[in-house]
């Protein structure tokens, strides 16, 4: 028999009507005061549902209900959390100009945020790590700050898998289908009230979809379903899994992200200033929006390439060409084909947009990057491994003028605050933080907070923690049918009395999971020392295809097995959002060991540090930045090795070494009030430098300054004149397709080559002659590139003198820095315009 669903709706009193507008907001989830009111309905049950708001007010009866609304106390709890909610409702953000001076954002301003996953909250499962979590907190910032941003993404059936780890020790992925009706989530309704669906074209099919609509405080995110019966078959299944394997499947779910993130815009009558693509998943945006503006705006080709690149921010995580999304020349050209025939672009064009050294795949972050004027990457030395990886798309440029920016990531404050903390930083710094955390006048007053309440409120949280991971633990035993003798020594594991060092992120082959257990009888008399013993607790998932990062879990497992420490060496399993909040929050000391330089950023070593947890990591991502050996530890002896084996062997004995004799001595070491005051001082100085460097708002607000308004200054001024600035590149652009290939270097005259040496503070006298083949002089550039070390080199312009006939002569003179060994070349370019650089043109002399 099947039977057909609705959904009912529970009924509140009228005096707890506003339980109902507080739950359909994930602005309840992250403000504690919201957090404690839905604890205090029913504590049990709002931890048995993932801390969603949602699900309990539908699972609490109506008696209970009735009674609350006859309490005083909780009432006026629940109109103090609600006044709070409207007064943060009502905030308006501001920017500061270039004579910092606050700005109200103008009300053409709009950012649209396209990301294939969104870390938002446990209760919502549509996101896998890092990227999705940053995604999350990005859209969460753009709330606490007033930032007009609206985010777009996939509703997926299923999801990520839930991890369950069977008693052999191996990972199983278990997909249940989400129950969207009991989530802080709602379907969009057009305006006749019936579900808003929308259509998009694939090929010579229409594809339906669904539209639902997150509230994040101020902002909405919409994320798009296609599980409807309107849909074929294969198409139906396009939203089913997140990252699915399949790449035809893969490829569809970045064009239904594109093409029916555009077509919803429209609908909402939405007019973005400024398009962010965060990862290259959301790139087919480029080829819809090249449609879009030929067709219905009748620009030219060339005028919408330029249009697109001026309001196109784009975003790149990866840190490894082989992590950079890429698909079959001929599968885009499947898809792609009947689009790019309706703007006249041929599919072999099309794909050189895409190319990169493997001239086969189509690349969507090379896409992204040819066509976004402002990138960047999420840590500095993320950045210049971009550059490096990168620099084969404009391969004239020096490598380190490659245009991508450094914009470090940082984490959401409220999110991942614990508690006890929260209160500390509310007494001793107000609560400004939670609007302008990027404040440091606010953070100095960290260093007023006594240590008794820092190690306190760290202790109270340790607790909490352990207790999670014990009642985590025995219901992994039960759920596998484990006799109740397995679980009765569950209150052994974990002591809050001894070091606790935690490890959670995913599984992948290049975090080295597993890192620790190299030398295994050295980390065993670590772990078995009674009076100063160390813990470890492990959470993470590999990738359902990722054999090896599988294998780490299984090795992490069996090690505590067969050396009987499974109550010292404890695997969480199903790790997710919840669990990496207790984890951050609860342990001593946050190891992070991949291979440098392939964390892109590392956001939970963030999480954990601005929580007063202490970091033991390489030098990787974020760390470096923060790093100053007072706040934690550093592990280098093996970045510099290509050799597998030594640089594992040497990090590992480093980590050891540290764990030896920095770590376990300077926290077993205690005064007479029994606190460790000197470890104490490092997570203080964690707490201060984190808190306000790596906080979110931080992240944001360069963001904003870098890329938001000045690509709304950009789509502004083109839109001022009538778009004729892209006229004007277009025909500046024409000018150097007829002539560029003829302007060449005739002679060059440089004091250095008579001498073959030259003291330090000398000048250096250049004069060049071009052949310019009918060009203005002004139409070119011509520089002297001045190289001393691989970061320290200087670009010089040298100065028209005088032309005739075609020839042009240029001249200038520099004086010489420093000494020893250093190097010279002469370039020209066009001349770059504010809005194009023009970078594909550049010619060296040498």
């Amino acid at each position: 028999m099947n039977l057909k669903n609705f959904y009912v709706k529970p009924n509140l009193p009228e005096k707890l009507q506003q339980l109902n507008e507080l739950a359909e907001n994930l602005w309840s989830t992250w403000d504690p005061d919201a957090y404690r009111l839905y604890s205090r309905i029913d504590p049990i049950l709002f931890r048995k549902y993932n801390h969603n708001p949602i699900k309990l007010l539908q699972n609490i009866s109506t008696e209970k209900l009735e009674r609350l609304s006859q309490e005083s106390g909780f009432i006026n709890e629940l109109n103090n959390v609600y006044e709070k909610f409207q007064s943060y409702i009502n905030y308006e953000g501001y920017y500061l100009d270039r004579n910092e001076e606050r700005q109200r954002f103008a009300p053409e301003f709009q950012i649209a945020y396209f990301s294939m996953e969104f870390g938002l909250h446990e209760s919502l499962p549509v996101y896998s790590g890092g990227l999705g979590v940053l995604a999350g907190d990005h859209l969460k910032a753009a709330s606490d700050l007033g930032l007009p941003l609206t985010g777009f993404g996939l509703l997926y059936r299923y999801g990520y898998f839930f991890q369950r780890i069977n008693l052999e020790g191996n990972q199983e992925e278990i997909f249940e289908e989400n129950e969207w009706y009991s989530k802080p989530i709602k379907i969009v309704t057009d305006e006749k009230g019936n579900d808003l669906i929308i259509k998009i074209k694939i090929r010579e099919n229409d594809v339906f979809l669904k539209v639902w609509k997150i509230k994040i405080g101020k902002i909405s995110s919409y994320l798009l379903d296609a599980n409807l019966e309107e849909n074929i078959p294969f198409y139906r299944k396009i939203t089913d899994y997140l990252y699915v394997s399949d790449r035809e499947m893969r490829l569809l779910q970045e064009i239904v992200l594109a093409f029916g993130s555009l077509k919803l815009i429209d609908i909402l009558n939405l007019k973005p200033t400024v398009f962010h693509l965060n990862e290259g998943h959301s790139a087919f945006i480029i080829p819809k929006r090249l449609e879009r503006l030929m067709q219905q705006e009748r620009f030219t080709l060339n005028q919408a390439k330029e249009l697109i690149r001026s309001t196109t921010v784009f975003t790149t995580h990866t840190p490894v060409p082989a992590g950079n999304e890429e698909f079959e020349n001929e599968l885009v050209e499947t898809y792609l084909a009947d689009l790019l025939e309706n703007i006249g672009l041929g599919i072999s064009e099309f794909l050189k947009l895409g190319s990169t050294e493997n001239k086969d795949k189509f690349s969507m972050s090379a896409l992204a990057i040819r066509f976004s004027k402002y990138i960047n990457g999420v840590s500095k030395l993320h950045t210049k491994v971009s550059k490096k990886m990168w620099h084969k798309l404009y391969p004239n440029l020096y490598y380190d003028e490659m245009p991508i920016e450094a914009i470090t990531n940082g984490v959401h404050i409220p999110s991942w605050l614990a508690r006890q903390n929260a209160l500390l930083l509310d007494r001793y710094l107000g609560k400004d933080y939670l609007h302008n955390a990027d404040d440091e006048s606010l953070w100095q007053y960290v260093g007023s907070i006594p240590d008794v309440e820092i190690w306190e409120a760290h202790q109270q949280r340790k607790q909490q923690m352990i207790t999670f991971i014990r009642n985590r633990l025995r219901n992994s035993l039960m759920y596998k049918g484990t006799n109740f003798a397995a679980t009765k020594n569950i209150h052994t594991i974990l002591s809050p009395d001894h070091l606790i060092i935690g490890f959670a992120r995913r599984f992948a082959t290049y975090k080295r999971a597993n890192l620790i257990l190299k030398d295994k009888d050295r980390l065993l008399r670590l772990i078995k020392n009674n009076e100063r013993s160390i813990q470890f607790v492990f959470a993470g998932k590999a990738h359902p295809a990722d054999e090896k990062g599988k294998a780490m879990i299984k090795e992490i497992l069996d090690f505590a097995r067969e050396n009987e420490i499974e109550d010292k060496f404890v695997f969480v399993e199903d790790y997710d959002m919840n669990i990496a909040r207790h984890l951050v929050q609860g342990v001593d000391v946050w190891l992070n060991n991949p291979i440098k330089p392939q964390e892109a950023s590392g956001t939970s070593g963030m999480k954990a540090g601005m929580n007063g947890v202490i970091n033991l990591s390489i030098l990787d991502g974020w760390w470096p930045e923060c790093y100053n050996k007072h706040n934690g530890w550093g592990i280098t002896a093996g970045s510099d090795i290509d050799d597998p084996e030594v640089r594992d062997t040497l990090d590992a004995n480093e980590i050891y070494d540290i764990l030896e004799n920095e770590i376990v001595p300077l926290f077993y070491d205690v005064n007479k009030q029994k606190i460790p005051s000197s470890w104490i001082k490092k997570m203080r100085r964690s707490i201060q430098d984190v808190g306000h460097n790596f906080n979110v708002h931080r992240m944001l607000r360069q963001y904003i300054d870098k890329f938001y308004i000045p690509v709304n200054e950009n789509y502004n001024r083109l839109r001022n004149d009538n778009y004729q600035i892209l006229t004007e590149i277009e025909e500046q652009e024409s000018k150097l397709k007829e002539k560029w290939d003829q302007v060449n270097f005739i002679d060059c005259d440089i004091n250095l080559q008579e001498k073959g040496f030259i003291n330090s503070g000398d000048l250096i006298n250049i004069k060049v002659q071009l052949d310019l083949d009918g060009l203005s002089p002004e139409a070119v550039e011509v520089e002297f590139f001045y190289y001393q070390t691989e970061q320290n080199y200087a670009i010089y312009p040298l100065k028209f003198i005088e032309s005739s006939k075609n020839i042009a002569v240029y001249q200038g003179k520099f004086a010489v820095k420093g000494s020893g060994q250093q190097s010279f070349n002469l370039r020209l370019r066009p001349k770059r315009h504010e809005l194009k650089e023009f970078c594909e043109y550049v010619k060296w002399y040498y």
